[in-house]
């Protein structure tokens, strides 16, 4: 994955596929200080990745811009990239309009799949 730096962020594009549904997420936020990966509500739906309010849990983010509500809830299968996760805990938030990110990609996503951080190269790469 190629990294840009917009406002001095670390910003990439991110292909995800989810039940055969195909979208690429343009603008998503690298973030090692997030514990976890979070997709934008609306654009996850157009994929068929809806909220599963019944199965769901809340939870509170927190961090420097104050706090935000996101759903946590499993997703069976989900390729993030060329990465296949199976059993994946995500957050779906409001990160489009309250943050202006398509997507977070946290620590949970980057440790999973064993990602380097190449500022050098600009680049995410595998170990």
């Amino acid at each position: 994955m190629k990294i840009n730096m917009i406002d001095h962020l670390p910003i990439i594009s991110i292909n995800i596929d989810y039940n055969g549904m195909s979208k690429m997420f343009n603008h998503v936020l690298l973030d090692t200080g997030c514990s976890s990966t979070i997709l934008d509500t609306d654009l996850s739906e157009e994929i068929g990745l809806l909220l599963d309010l019944e199965n769901a849990v809340t939870r509170k983010m927190y961090g420097i811009g104050g706090t935000e509500i996101c759903i946590e809830q499993k997703v069976k299968s989900i390729f993030l990239d060329k990465f296949h996760l199976t059993d994946f805990t995500i957050q779906l938030g409001d990160v489009k309009e309250m943050h202006g990110f398509d997507g977070i990609i946290g620590n949970d996503f980057l440790i999973a799949n064993k990602l380097i951080i190449d500022f050098n190269q600009m680049k995410v790469l595998n170990s």
